[in-house]
This record gives C-alpha cells, sequence and structure tokens, in this order.
C-alpha cells in the first residue's frame, strides 16, 4: 500500500507532528474501507482513487479524505516549494480544495502567494459542517472565495470532530437538564434544602479540585476558591481576571503578576533515586502570550456567535489553558474555575447552580490522565529537552504547532461524561441525602428528647446505615444516657421504614441507581 496525504507529508518532509485521528493509504482493491490501525484507524483508498505524486496533490489529497489539521498544514507550508505551489493553484485557482490550499497559506505563513485574486465565484467553507464543529460567523477572504468558519484563529484554533458520541451529547443542555432534575425534586423538597445543597456542593467543589493536584485542601485554599468560585460568570474573561483567579487560588509565594517568563514543565521527583520524571512539557515561554490571547480572543468569538454548545465552549477553553500552562502554579485549578466560569457566563439562567465536576475527575482520574495524555505524550516523544543540575528544563526545538492547533474532541467528549456522572452522583443524591437527614432528624426531635449534639450523632449513625444503629454501637452503650432500649428499637423501626421509603420514592422520581 501506498502512503497518502499527511501520512505521505509527514514522511516526506519528517515532520515533528501529532498523531492523525486517521491514517490514509491507496489500497491495491477496488473497494474503500476504514480499518484499526495500531492506536487509530487507517484509510484505505480504492486503488482506483489518483491520490497524486508531488507533494501538493498529497496536500490536496489530505484535505479531501483527512480534513484541514492546522498543525500539519503550518509545519507542511514550512517546507513546501512555493514556486511549485503556486503552479499548482493556478492549474485549478477555482478548484474549491485548491481555494482553500491557497487560502491556508496565506493565513498560517502571512505570505502572498503570485496569484491574482479570483474572478467570481461561489464561496467555499474550510472546514465541512457535516464532519466538524463550525463558527456560524465566517470570515470573508475575497481573494481566495473562502469562509473561514474555524472555531478558532490563527493564535489559536482546536477542532471538534463530529463523532456519533458528540452529536449525542450536543443535544443535551448538561445544565439544563441538572435544573429539570431539580424542577423533578421541587414536589417533594423544600427550596431551602436545595439552596443548602447547592453551597455544600461549591464546598465540594474547591475540595476536588485541590485534591486534584494532590495538595492539602486546608481551609484558607478552601475559602479562597469557593470565593473565586462564587463570582464565575461576574466579569468578562481577560488576561487581568485570569492573573486575579490565579491569585486567589495559589499560596501568596507563588502569585504571579505576568503569564510565565521561563520555560516549565509537569514532572514528579522519584523519592528514592532523586530523579525527576517529566510528564508533560510546557510550550515555549515567548509563545504563550500570543496563545492566550488567541484563546481569549476565540473565547469571546464564541461568545458573541453564541451557537456552539456551552459544554463544548467550556472544554475547549479550559483544556486549552491547560495545555498552554501560561502561569508558573495554579493552572490545573484554573482550567477546572474556567468550566464553571464559562457555563454561567452562557447560562440564560442566572442562579447560582454549580455541579461538581471534580469530584467525578477525582473519582476517575485514571479518565482524566487517559485525556490528558493524548497531548502530553505526543508532546513528551517529540519535545527535545534536556534537564540541568537544578531541574530546570531546556527546551531545543519548537513544536509550538502541537499546542496552537489542538484536537480536542475526545477532550470535549470527557467533560461532557463527568458532568453527567456528577449530576447523577453528586449534585441530585447530595439534596435527596440532606431531606433525608432533615426528615429524619424532624421526626426523631419531635418525639424525642435528645440534646442537639447526641440527636446530630444518632441522625448521622442512622443514615450511615439506613436507619439502623449497628451491634457494635448498641454494645457500647451508644445513647443510653438519653434513651431507654425500648426508644432505641423505635427509632430504628421507624428510621429504617421512613429512608426506606425515601429512596424508593427519589429512585423512582429522578431514576437514581440503588445505593
Amino acid at each position: 500500500m501506498q502512503d497518502a496525504g499527511y501520512t505521505h507529508l509527514r514522511e516526506s518532509f519528517n515532520l515533528k507532528v501529532p498523531p492523525l485521528a486517521l491514517e490514509l493509504k491507496q489500497g491495491t482493491e477496488p473497494d474503500e474501507k476504514t480499518i484499526d490501525y495500531g492506536f487509530g484507524r487507517v484509510k484505505i483508498l480504492s486503488k482506483r482513487v489518483k491520490v497524486g505524486t508531488t507533494n501538493c496533490e498529497h496536500i490536496a489529497t489530505a484535505i479531501k479524505y483527512q480534513g484541514i489539521n492546522l498543525a500539519y498544514l503550518s509545519q507542511i507550508f514550512k517546507e513546501i516549494d512555493v514556486p511549485e505551489l503556486t503552479r499548482f493553484i493556478l492549474q485549478q485557482p477555482t478548484s474549491e480544495i485548491r481555494r482553500c490550499i491557497w487560502y491556508l497559506y496565506e493565513w498560517l505563513t502571512e505570505d502572498t502567494l503570485d496569484i491574482p485574486d479570483i474572478t467570481p465565484v461561489k464561496y467555499v467553507k474550510l472546514l465541512r459542517e457535516q464532519y466538524y464543529y463550525t463558527s456560524v460567523t465566517c470570515i470573508r477572504d475575497k481573494r481566495t472565495a473562502v469562509d473561514n468558519n474555524l472555531i478558532g484563529n490563527k493564535e489559536f484554533c482546536p477542532v471538534i470532530r463530529k463523532t456519533s458520541a458528540i452529536k449525542e451529547w450536543a443535544t443535551k443542555d448538561m445544565m439544563e437538564l441538572a435544573r429539570e432534575e431539580l424542577r423533578a425534586l421541587g414536589n417533594f423538597v423544600d427550596i431551602d434544602i436545595i439552596n443548602r445543597s447547592v453551597n455544600y456542593l461549591y464546598t465540594k467543589e474547591t475540595k476536588s479540585s485541590t485534591e486534584i493536584e494532590n495538595e492539602d485542601s486546608d481551609e484558607r485554599k478552601t475559602a479562597k476558591f469557593y470565593r473565586a468560585l462564587k463570582a464565575c460568570g461576574l466579569y468578562p474573561l481577560s488576561k487581568n481576571r485570569l492573573i486575579n483567579v490565579q491569585n486567589q487560588i495559589v499560596q501568596p509565594t507563588a502569585k504571579d503578576t505576568d503569564y510565565r517568563d521561563c520555560n516549565n514543565y509537569v514532572g514528579h521527583k522519584n523519592r528514592r533515586s532523586g530523579a525527576e520524571f517529566v510528564h508533560y512539557v510546557c510550550p515555549l515561554f515567548q509563545h504563550v502570550e500570543s496563545m492566550m490571547g488567541g484563546l481569549l480572543k476565540m473565547h469571546e468569538s464564541l461568545l458573541v456567535d453564541n451557537t456552539l454548545p456551552a459544554m463544548m465552549h467550556a472544554a475547549i477553553v479550559s483544556f486549552g489553558l491547560v495545555y498552554i500552562h501560561p502561569f508558573n502554579d495554579g493552572n490545573g485549578r484554573t482550567h477546572r474555575y474556567l468550566i464553571h466560569d464559562i457555563l454561567k457566563a452562557r447560562s440564560k439562567n442566572k442562579d447560582d447552580l454549580i455541579i461538581p465536576v471534580s469530584a467525578s475527575i477525582l473519582q476517575d482520574m485514571k479518565s482524566y490522565d487517559q485525556v490528558l495524555e493524548i497531548i502530553s505524550k505526543p508532546v513528551i516523544d517529540s519535545c527535545d529537552y534536556d534537564l540541568n543540575h537544578k531541574d530546570e528544563i531546556l527546551i531545543h526545538n519548537d513544536i509550538h504547532h502541537f499546542y496552537r492547533y489542538p484536537d480536542l474532541t475526545c477532550h470535549v467528549d470527557f467533560l461532557y461524561k463527568m458532568m453527567s456522572a456528577s449530576i447523577k452522583k453528586d449534585l441530585l443524591p447530595e439534596i435527596v441525602q440532606i431531606y433525608m437527614y432533615d426528615s429524619v432528624r424532624e421526626i426523631i426531635n419531635n418525639n424525642y428528647d435528645l440534646p442537639n449534639k447526641e440527636l446530630n450523632v444518632l441522625v448521622n449513625v442512622l443514615m450511615e446505615n439506613d436507619g439502623a444503629i449497628g451491634k457494635k454501637k448498641k454494645k457500647r452503650g451508644m445513647f443510653g444516657d438519653y434513651l431507654s432500649e425500648e426508644e432505641i428499637s423505635q427509632i430504628e423501626e421507624i428510621s429504617i421504614e421512613l429512608i426506606a421509603s425515601m429512596k424508593d420514592t427519589f429512585q423512582s422520581v429522578l431514576k437514581l441507581p440503588d445505593s
């Protein structure tokens, strides 16, 4: 089989580029097929398809069958023979694919090819909307008659492919879905209980987000992150706003006044050998300003465009930031803060609802690490770096296109999954738990004489054991100073029946999993 498209060009120019979602080859059979291939897939074209013999022809083949890949094209255009490319476009200047190549070359390189402006012709869109999520507000280029419908810009431009899973997710507004579930609870639960639960969920999000970083969630850290989360969506995102957020969630000694001005990496030190292991190399600090400027510009455009689902918007901005790693510390927590900030900014309902997604991430760190490695592993493999005697990183090559033009399809899918899990496992069960706690406490308080402290301990014990106190606690004589054995048996009987009844009700209303 013969390599074709980006697969051929990667080898032809010996490019340092990310792995392809779809490799391309020309087969020897009359039929076309797509099969699993290593860690990805390969499309095997029919032997009748003309993939071309020149690099320019392979660019056209790549765009036709593998789509527009900016990380590849930005590097290919550095190596391409410009006179050859010019002749290739002039042979068929009205061809849609060749016009896209023409536009992309001039857009990415900021060089003008020796080609006259196109005669009046129907405009073509860069990305095919059946395969990619795009911007409705296109940037029109009269010179090539191309509509740029990318969701980003030259400084930062991720892509989201329309996989079957993500198309299904896109039909669901996760925040509104959570509200619908809460409205279903409204027939059973007092609004005060829902409000109490939401406040607790802010605390849960702050603690979980800190624990993801393997840091202690002490009260001061929790309080600072809590304050930052409570202000989500209130102010437009800007460089100064991000710096202010970073300052709120790190130790005073780790506060930044600007984006980082040195190279950085994510790693850990082996306790026995003292050797430093690098998990991720951040982009050169010289590129951080432009990448972050592009990310914030994309965010602003998506707010104005207002057609990309909010969850996708939150995913590409938040994961974009964590890969750019603009600060010396606090990037992970700022990344997770941005998820909530964007969801709040995009929401028409200005309530105080938060879905504690970090709690779900914390419970599935393996999946979180795997999705981060989609970018970090190829970066480590392609980056030429060393650590000096101070464990400072020395980067010898420039792979800015890895960070600038990422495929974040899997990251979008991951965030949807985590949000869905959090609604079912954290948001709704927490509200139900508080309601059940209050109900058990009220019925005991109304019928038995117990001090508040002892009452709270008793209710906690009952809630942990579906209404039972447990043999060991009975043997130790817990609550014996205030309750007789007969009263304890009565309380157990009442609590078991009450908790079972409430569980049945909520499982049928909210379709919660059995405990």
